[in-house]
């Protein structure tokens, strides 16, 4: 998101990778727009009749729109049109203080309903509290490391892979998915599984061995969950939130 050197413009161009992080990005706002559309994008298709209150309104939209932001960055790098990402960038880095912002909102509000530290609310809770901080660092990490585009792909990515787990626990909300809302905790926790083995599988086969960054990110993220799990399931994080 700065003036770059000649290298390393060199670099992004020949990057084989251009393609497949933009499908990366692509697949994630997929996930997005499938996971939220029974509760936000086509609620009413799906007899939602009480409306959500603005602040849920404003925060799917701004979270709609990152996921949208990022796929633009990936098409712009695979169409080599650099100048133009790195513009978008600095829009980027400001409009990530947006999401934590709203996101932070959301989860408030959320607290203000659990009522009990047995509550499976909780774990939600911690949760989105674990993922907006982990997706802060990652977008300041890529911020920092701009300039190496390896470590600046890889740690954009895991900023979105980090907050939408959420999407993922709704798939079950369609009916071709399985398990109804009970399993939502289960697709979350394996969709990321699965995104994290695809990234290390990637790194394999063009580096040969993993990249720092996505086996840092990977760890960040499980270990933030873990524990947003133990802080709910003991009922020591509602305790902390309702001191």
């Amino acid at each position: 998101m700065s003036t770059e050197s000649p290298e390393l413009t060199m670099a992004l161009e020949r990057a084989p990778s251009r393609h497949q992080f933009f499908l990366a990005h692509t697949v994630l706002l997929g996930i997005v727009l499938l996971g939220f559309s029974p509760t936000f994008y086509l609620r009413t298709a799906f007899h939602h009749i009480t409306p959500l209150p603005p602040l849920l309104y404003l925060h799917g939209v701004v979270l709609t729109i990152w996921f949208s932001l990022t796929v633009v960055q990936g098409w712009l790098i695979r169409t080599r049109r650099l100048r133009l990402h790195r513009q978008l960038g600095y829009v980027a880095a400001a409009y990530a203080v947006v999401v934590i912002v709203l996101g932070t909102l959301a989860n408030l509000m959320l607290i203000s309903q659990i009522d009990s530290p047995a509550d499976g609310e909780n774990i939600v809770v911690w949760a989105n509290f674990f993922t907006l901080a982990m997706f802060a660092a990652f977008v300041l990490l890529a911020v920092v490391f701009r300039k190496s585009p390896a470590a600046h792909k890889r740690l954009m990515l895991l900023a979105s892979i980090s907050i939408v787990g959420p999407a993922l626990a709704r798939l079950p909300r369609w009916p071709i998915f399985g398990g109804g809302l009970a399993a939502g905790r289960n697709y979350a926790i394996g969709g990321l599984l699965i995104m994290f083995a695809a990234l290390i599988t990637y790194d394999l086969i063009v580096r040969k061995r993993p990249h720092p960054a996505s086996l840092c990110g990977m760890v960040v993220i499980l270990i933030g969950l873990a524990g947003a799990v133990f802080l709910g399931v003991t009922g020591i994080g509602y305790h902390i939130l309702h001191g």
